[in-house]
């Protein structure tokens, strides 16, 4: 009955069909894990919430990584520019299960100042859903405290997934910004007596920002993937720890479900990209 349901006895092209057209019916099977649920059900549930970690952790990547980046580039081999290397370093080397649960032990355990895990704490109900989003469907609802706790509890997890794609954005900008700082159109724009503020910003920065962006978008989908991690330590309850039951369960259709969503994001991802590219290289066209 099974093999008849699945159509395996037909042969492998047809089986292909099947399963593409499953798809884009969104019927990507049933979750072990999640007691014979849809996958797609589960999925539309938990991805609120990852994508919410993601989003606060690239806005943390671009708005810590991007200046930093800047910053060590007009500044080479002075202190900032140690500073910044040292810090890369130390985000491409540290395990992000290690890296967040440190940040535990010293904001939670010894400070006080974050909670520990979780969305927001166990007494508080979330707010109408709308998108998902607890930061986004409470302010809409206009409730500010629900806001705020959803800021706090957001802020440890995303800064630890953002960690490492910090430190390669950086690294990555201050390289671009070195390139660009070397280029003629630099030193035309300095003897037309531009201030080095309108030269670094208006002229070599937009130029950095091409291979920037591109990485960008690619650690994008590097940390919807990457949140299984993180989303285990902080209790956070996205499709991270959703992958993580399903794996430890042996749950196939759950785990290829996952795999997809994020090929989709990373599909999504480059299209934003070769977009941007129009608006921060004029010499790139699309007809």
């Amino acid at each position: 009955m099974i093999i008849a349901q699945h159509h395996l006895n037909d042969p492998i092209p047809v089986q292909y069909v099947y399963y593409i057209n499953d798809i884009l019916h969104f019927n990507l099977g049933l979750s072990a894990s999640e007691g014979g649920r849809p996958v797609a059900d589960a999925l539309a549930q938990y991805f609120p919430a990852t994508l919410e970690l993601t989003i606060a952790a690239m806005i943390l990547t671009l708005l810590i990584g991007i200046p930093i980046g800047i910053l060590s580039g007009i500044r080479k081999d002075r202190i900032e520019d140690h500073i910044v290397r040292v810090f890369s370093l130390c985000g491409v080397s540290i395990p992000i299960f290690w890296f967040g649960l440190i940040l535990q032990y010293v904001f939670f355990l010894k400070l006080g100042w974050l909670p520990l895990g979780g969305r927001l704490p166990d007494a508080m109900v979330p707010p109408p859903a709308v998108t998902g989003l607890y930061t986004v469907d409470s302010l809409l609802a206009g409730q500010w405290n629900t806001f705020v706790q959803a800021v706090l509890h957001l802020i440890m997890p995303a800064f630890c997934l953002s960690f490492s794609s910090l430190a390669v954005i950086s690294r990555l900008t201050r390289s671009s910004m070195l390139e660009a700082m070397s280029q003629d159109f630099v030193r035309t724009a300095r003897a037309k007596g531009l201030s080095e503020r309108a030269v670094v910003l208006k002229h070599a920065l937009r130029n950095a920002l091409i291979p920037t962006t591109t990485m960008a978008g690619l650690a994008f989908g590097g940390l919807l993937s990457g949140a299984v991690l993180t989303e285990t330590v902080f209790m956070w309850p996205g499709i991270g720890r959703y992958s993580t039951r399903a794996i430890t369960s042996n749950d196939f259709a759950s785990i290829m479900g996952f795999t997809l969503l994020v090929v989709v994001v990373y599909v999504v991802m480059n299209l934003v990209v070769d977009l941007l590219y129009v608006y921060l290289d004029p010499r790139v066209k699309y007809e």
